[in-house]
């Protein structure tokens, strides 16, 4: 009976304190919740403050700004990369520096995190030119799957930079096992550097060898070509070094006149100028995207003589107009006049010397001197021959 009411009891406080329980977990709540509305609320006000200083021109304030929302809140992270992207554009190196370096100093930096601001920070070191610190950066995070082929990309420009041709190759392969045939061009560039290299030592075998391997990996290296028709010259193979130089028709018409003057010396060695002017006419007709007319009228004229030499270049001035066509011609017959045969020449030659030579396909940068790697862009074999 007792039992039954101490039941009976407990039931009945259990149903006056339900309402006393809800009452007091409803206020646990609502504080929480105004908690959590109140720092949702200084992140924002926080965040529009930095971007404020950030249009502002304010760096320096909107990048302690932003550290400080990082520690926070690690999901603010991509607008502080961001944010160290747009100081490395501007050139503004320190700050994206001092910006990565705080996030990597930050104990509570998550680990899914890491990688992405070790990258940021060797991007920034090699724009700074502090190779070895962004070699050493991108060789860390080059086993991560997800920035491998970015992290090889940057180690191949610092290769190049340091001119370590043979850790460049390296990581060139590493590409093509991938499957990547586009890098085939740059690693063949790379191997015409090493047979460049072992060349000045006097190593014709290692160098041929080498450009061997270059044209193995690349059929369409010119350079490759040109080095071996200039090794078989060297060893007086005139015919192998034909071969090698007429190659460069099929590899790039537009680099043709590059090797023009090596081939008439290597005809000229065989006894075969006829043979040189023939085929030199042949692709002086067949693309009209190049002129090798100054050469032809070299040629004519050392086969023919000076009056044979004027009749086609008075033909060809017309059929292809330009400078060094109408250069050769004043100088192969100029006017009766005596001003005109002393100032027109001269005129014309200033023009041809202040005219580039050599233009960049990809950029546009122009050059009086023909270079395989362009300064501007780096891009390999982009300089070609301008047509005026």
């Amino acid at each position: 009976m007792i039992e039954h009411l101490q039941y009976i009891i407990s039931q009945q406080w259990t149903i006056y304190l339900l309402p006393f329980l809800g009452f007091i977990l409803g206020i646990l709540l609502a504080r929480r919740r105004i908690r959590k509305q109140r720092k949702q609320l200084r992140f924002s006000n926080d965040y529009f403050v930095g971007l404020n200083y950030l249009l502002n021109d304010e760096q320096d304030k909107a990048l302690d700004i932003f550290v400080q929302l990082v520690e926070t809140d690690w999901e603010t992270i991509d607008t502080s990369l961001a944010l160290g992207a747009i100081f490395r554009r501007n050139g503004e190196i320190d700050k994206a520096i001092k910006l990565h370096q705080n996030l990597l100093a930050r104990p509570s930096l998550p680990q899914q995190y890491k990688g992405t601001v070790l990258l940021s920070l060797a991007k920034d070191y090699l724009q700074a030119g502090w190779l070895d610190r962004a070699e050493g950066l991108f060789n860390e995070v080059v086993g991560d799957a997800e920035f491998t082929q970015e992290a090889q990309r940057c180690l191949m420009s610092i290769y190049e930079q340091e001119h370590e041709w043979e850790n460049a190759i390296n990581i060139a392969r590493r590409f093509q096992s991938r499957g990547d045939n586009k890098i085939a061009a740059t690693t063949a560039q790379y191997y015409c550097e090493l047979s460049q290299k072992v060349l000045k030592q006097n190593d014709l075998k290692e160098a041929e060898a080498l450009a061997t391997q270059a044209l193995t990996i690349d059929k369409n290296c010119v350079r490759a070509s040109v080095l071996l028709a200039d090794l078989a010259i060297t060893r007086g193979r005139y015919q192998k070094a034909i071969r090698f130089l007429r190659q460069v028709e099929m590899q790039n018409i537009q680099l043709f006149p590059l090797v023009v003057e090596k081939l008439i010396l290597c005809y000229r060695n065989t006894s075969n100028l006829n043979k040189a002017l023939s085929y030199l006419r042949m692709l002086d007709q067949k693309h009209p995207e190049i002129s090798l007319v100054p050469d032809l009228t070299r040629l004519i004229e050392e086969i023919f003589g000076e009056e044979d030499a004027l009749q086609y270049l008075s033909e060809a001035v017309l059929r292809k107009p330009s400078l060094s066509t109408l250069s050769s011609l004043l100088q192969l017959h100029g006017p009766d006049v005596d001003c005109q045969k002393n100032l027109v020449p001269a005129v014309v030659d200033a023009i041809t010397d202040k005219h580039h030579d050599y233009q960049c396909k990809r950029c546009g940068y122009t050059a009086n001197t023909h270079v395989w790697l362009c300064p501007s862009c780096h891009g390999w074999s982009s300089m070609a021959p301008k047509i005026d």
